[in-house]
C-alpha cells in the first residue's frame, strides 16, 4: 500500500511539473516608452440600436526612428457583443493599414498588447472604438472603451 501511495505521488508531481512548463509567459520585448495616456482613452457609447465609432489619434510626435518595430498596449472593456477595437496607421503610401482588431465583448475585454513591423513613414496612430449592440432596447447603456494606452518603440 505505501509503494502504491508513493508511485501514485511521484506520478501526481511530475504531471504538475511537466504541466506548468506549457504556460509559460514569454518575456515582453523590452522597449521605450513613446507614449503613455492614463486612464479613460476614449469610449464609444450608445443608448439605442444603432452604431458608433469613436477614433483616437496619437499625437503626431512621436519619434519612431531608430525602431523597426512598435508595441501597442491597452486595456479594452465592452458590455455587449457587436463592439470592436481596432489599431491602425497611415502612411504617405497607403491609408488605413488595421495591424490588430478584436471583436465581441469576450475578446475585447482583456489586457491587449500586439507588436508590429513599423512602416518606414508613419503618419498616424489610431485606436478605434466601435459599438453596434446587436441587441437592445429603449435607453440601454452599451459601450466600448480603452484605457492605459502606452506605445512603445522595439528596436
Amino acid at each position: 500500500m505505501k509503494k502504491i501511495r508513493f508511485t501514485l505521488s511521484i506520478f501526481i508531481a511530475a504531471f504538475f511539473v511537466g504541466s506548468c512548463g506549457e504556460d509559460l509567459v514569454q518575456p515582453k520585448e523590452s522597449g521605450t516608452l513613446l507614449f503613455e495616456k492614463s486612464g479613460l482613452v476614449d469610449s464609444a457609447v450608445v443608448y439605442g440600436c444603432y452604431a458608433y465609432t469613436v477614433r483616437y489619434f496619437v499625437p503626431d510626435t512621436l519619434d519612431l526612428n531608430g525602431y523597426s518595430k512598435m508595441r501597442v498596449e491597452f486595456d479594452g472593456y465592452a458590455n455587449s457583443d457587436g463592439s470592436r477595437i481596432s489599431i491602425i496607421y497611415s502612411t504617405p503610401d497607403t491609408a488605413n493599414v488595421f495591424v490588430y482588431e478584436v471583436e465581441d465583448q469576450l475578446q475585447v475585454n482583456k489586457y491587449h498588447s500586439h507588436s508590429f513591423q513599423k512602416p518606414a513613414n508613419v503618419i498616424w496612430i489610431e485606436l478605434r472604438l466601435y459599438i453596434n449592440p446587436p441587441v437592445c432596447g429603449t435607453n440601454e447603456f452599451k459601450y466600448a472603451r480603452a484605457r492605459d494606452l502606452k506605445v512603445y518603440g522595439l528596436r
